[in-house]
This record gives C-alpha cells, structure tokens and sequence, in this order.
C-alpha cells in the first residue's frame, strides 16, 4: 500500500542520514588517530637524533 511505500522511505533515508553521520565519526577518529601516530614518529625520530637542550626548549615552545 502507500502507507508502507511511505514509511519504508522514511525508514530508508532516516538509516542513510544517520549511517552518513556514523561514517563522518569513523572518519574524523581515524584522522585523529593518524595525526597521533605521526606526531608520535616525530617525536621518536627528534629525540632518537640527541638533540641539544636548546632544541628541545625550542620544541617544547613551539607546541
């Protein structure tokens, strides 16, 4: 009938709009995550190099 047409397209876009937001959640935790990893390969490589009590000031300034 028109009434179930009706409401299964209500249903079908109500779960499409909210799997979008879902997947924009995923996204941005998965962006967060991979700006964490680099920072942190950063910062392992800058103190695997020795550096000087000046340059880790400067870093610990500049963050």
């Amino acid at each position: 009938s028109c009434y179930n047409l009706k409401v299964e397209q209500l249903l079908q876009d109500y779960i499409t709009e909210n799997l979008h937001e879902f997947r924009k959640e995923i996204q941005y935790e998965i962006k967060i995550i991979t700006y964490d990893y680099q920072m942190e390969a950063i910062k392992q490589e800058f103190h695997r190099q020795n550096p000087s009590e000046y340059q880790v000031f400067m870093i610990l300034f500049i963050e």
